[in-house]
């Protein structure tokens, strides 16, 4: 029995716990765009059940997950307001500024008339496309395993983020470039993601009236922005895995003809703009963004000088060469995030 926890001890290390439930996430979303169905955030918190419970904070995870998961998909139904406001759209404005910065040349265009003809490109842009809202999910499913405190600023932050683009796209709706094909402002540019790969959606995503203009700014490029300032804090080392994949998706939302190049821009940028100001003007005043530091008590050692067993016991504590993390298991110095 001794064994058993120790195993189980092990496994829900950090380290070990957040590679497996990565690995465990991405296969399960996997076979859900194989078999066509919608990652959207009400399926992710079903999927990250097993997680929650291997890990032995079950109850935690609900109080984390669950008003998160709400909120965020409230953000998605505010999303079909915007077009019954009647606010008309920028379509030829955004191609013109786009063009005006590419020497008369659209990005979308041009990426398409040369690499359109390559299933296999169109086909893996479409599955890192759909991918919009695994990211952040798992982001966030690393950061709660790691650092809790870390966790909460990061999905206070993707919450207030998502908020100020709603602003963006109600106030001044921007089509993307495949709708500006549709209006005959930009030629051979196609919504390369229609009938590429089937995507059934959820029975809450099928109530939701989808805006088709809500390009500037671009959340498809800014999530991934911020996952990777998140991380920086927490494994610099696995931020700047998260490099790639920015890359990837940045390029992916324009080929596929989603979005400008300037919508990207916008999504970036304000994706530093609100990560400085959670860390900056947020987390200083707001205790529960805070770090707290773990109180270490010392346990003298076994024969140990009466009077002195508090320093005995201290240098004991630093030989074992174990710190505490915010989930109350060890971590040997040299353990480290995968990736």
């Amino acid at each position: 029995m001794p064994a058993v926890q120790r195993v189980i001890r092990r496994a829900r290390r950090p380290g070990p716990l957040v590679a497996v439930s990565v690995a465990y996430l991405a296969l399960v979303s996997g076979i859900m765009i194989w078999r066509g169905i919608s990652v959207s955030p009400d399926y992710l918190l079903l999927i990250l059940v097993p997680v929650a419970l291997v890990s032995g904070r079950f109850f935690a995870f609900l109080r984390d997950w669950v008003p998160f998961v709400a909120l965020f998909l409230g953000y998605e139904a505010l999303s079909g307001v915007a077009p019954k406001l009647g606010i008309k759209p920028q379509v030829a404005s955004m191609v013109h500024i786009e063009r005006a910065i590419f020497l008369g040349r659209d990005p979308s265009e041009v990426l398409q008339r040369h690499f359109a003809s390559l299933h296999w490109l169109v086909i893996t842009a479409t599955v890192i496309y759909f991918c919009h809202f695994l990211f952040p999910i798992a982001v966030g499913m690393v950061l709660w395993l790691v650092d809790r405190t870390q966790f909460l600023r990061f999905t206070v932050a993707l919450l207030a983020m998502s908020f100020a683009a709603f602003v963006f796209f109600l106030l001044l709706p921007t089509a993307p470039p495949w709708y500006a094909h549709d209006l005959g402002f930009l030629p051979g540019v196609h919504d390369l993601v229609h009938g590429t790969l089937p995507s059934a959606v959820s029975p809450y995503f099928q109530r939701l009236d989808a805006d088709p203009t809500a390009a500037f700014p671009s959340l498809h490029a800014a999530y991934p922005t911020l996952g990777a300032l998140a991380l920086w804090q927490v494994s610099r080392r696995t931020a700047l895995f998260m490099v790639p994949w920015c890359l990837a998706v940045w390029f992916s939302v324009v080929f596929l003809g989603q979005h400008y190049v300037i919508d990207v821009a916008g999504g970036i940028i304000l994706a530093i703009a609100t990560w400085t100001v959670m860390m900056r003007f947020v987390t200083p005043r707001v205790r529960a963004l805070q770090d707290h530091p773990v109180a270490v008590t010392a346990v003298p050692e076994a024969g140990a000088v009466p009077g002195m067993g508090a320093g005995t016991g201290a240098g004991a504590a630093s030989r074992s060469g174990e710190q505490a993390n915010p989930a109350g298991e060890t971590l040997e110095p040299s353990e480290e995030l995968p990736g």
